[in-house]
């Protein structure tokens, strides 16, 4: 009998934790009570020293009723810019609450704009927010406004109803080009951490067309710890790229053998392998690079489907993509900014000399020697093999 009781008891106290176990939803909230937010720009409030925090929600109904092109008009739009100030972030989140009437919801944003202000007095402290957020995701993508993050969030795109949707879709297509890349908190916040590799990240800026406001992203922002020090061009950017092997595709542009026209390569392959090398106190950094290239337009009549011509043109690729990788590395010389992480890859690899390096790596990084061997093949000539000429027929 008292086996029986006690087995009743186990399986009384079991429901009853049961109750609590699968009350999962308990500290859930409503939808209709949350304020969706999908970017978030950060910028030095220009009435005060406070922080203005610029939040991009999506307004409840509206994604359906607002047209199909462009960020709707009028009241129909679907996204509301909001405002905060505060001496902190935090402080300025909490402060749009105020107008909202809700707490804001960030699991779903996509992207932080800084402006460029915060941006040359030091991001450390304006993105540790959103790095210790537990809502907030650490794949949230980083960008640097030109000027005004605010101006960058208010920029309605034709083709999209939300800006911050259209900016992290515009950014995710770097590798169309290589002229840039996405960088998301967390990288930036491993580079600052590293001590030794500049971190780096897009810059973004408008264009004005009469009425229309486009945003474009014009290079990378290049900080020395976590001040901005200085910005990468479209070419210096892939110059970098090639030697960190993230080049995806883009456009190889070349004078013609007989240098009458232009001849247009698409990237189809790039690789790279870096080997430093520490001897005598001097430090050469020997890159290998191979890519693969595809001939996708030419504005000459002479025939470059010979073995000549691809000769003369896989050399003049190569030496189009060194140049590409010396302007990026003279300018990080230049700045003092070790974008490539070649601190990072000597650790690796010289673990013992680098103990003797990494305290005097501002001063020894101008210093070091960077070794190119590039070799690119052109992989084929899409469908023509001649040139569309008047008088000649491809056969």
């Amino acid at each position: 009998m008292t086996k029986k009781i006690n087995i009743l008891t186990s399986k009384l106290v079991i429901c009853f934790l049961m109750l609590f176990i699968l009350l999962g939803c308990s500290g859930g909230r409503e939808i209709n009570d949350l304020e969706i937010v999908i970017g978030m720009g950060v910028d030095k409030d220009e009435n005060s020293e406070n922080i203005l925090l610029t939040a991009q929600v999506v307004k409840e109904g509206e994604m359906e009723k607002s047209s199909g092109s462009g960020g709707g008009e009028g009241d129909g739009k679907a996204f509301w810019n909001v405002f905060g100030t505060g001496k902190s972030v935090f402080e300025a989140v909490r402060q749009i609450t105020h107008k909202t009437g809700n707490r804001l919801f960030v699991s779903h944003n996509h992207v932080v704009i800084c402006g460029k202000d915060l941006a040359l007095e030091g991001l450390q402290k304006y993105i540790d927010f959103f790095l210790r957020a537990h809502e907030m995701r650490p794949t949230t993508i980083i960008l640097i406004a030109e000027d005004r993050a605010l101006d960058v969030m208010n920029a309605k795109p034709e083709t999209e109803k939300l800006p911050a949707m259209n900016i992290t879709k515009l950014v995710k297509t770097y590798g169309f080009t290589s002229h840039f890349y996405k960088v998301n908190m967390k990288d930036f916040a491993s580079c600052l951490m590293c001590g030794t590799r500049a971190p780096i990240a897009p810059l973004v800026g408008i264009s004005q067309d009469k009425d229309n406001k486009d945003i474009y992203v014009s290079g990378m922002a290049v900080f020395n710890n976590d001040k901005m020090v200085g910005r990468l061009t479209e070419d210096e950017t892939r110059g970098l790229l090639w030697v960190l092997g993230k080049v995806e595709s883009g456009v190889l542009l070349i004078s013609s053998p007989n240098k009458q026209g232009k001849v247009a390569f698409e990237i189809l392959e790039a690789k790279s392998k870096v080997i430093p090398e520490v001897k005598d106190g001097k430090i050469v950094m020997h890159v290998k690079i191979k890519g693969k290239s595809s001939l996708s337009e030419q504005t000459t009549a002479e025939d470059l489907a010979t073995i000549e011509a691809f000769e003369k043109m896989q050399k003049a690729q190569t030496e189009a993509i060194r140049q590409e990788i010396m302007a990026a590395f003279d300018k990080s010389k230049e700045l003092n900014a070790d974008i490539f992480g070649f601190g990072e890859m000597i650790r690796k690899k010289h673990i013992n000399k680098w103990k003797s390096l990494k305290d005097k790596w501002d001063e020894i990084y101008p210093t070091i020697e960077l070794n190119t061997d590039i070799e690119v093949k052109i992989q084929k000539t899409d469908l023509l093999k001649k040139p569309v000429s008047p008088g000649k027929e491809e056969k």
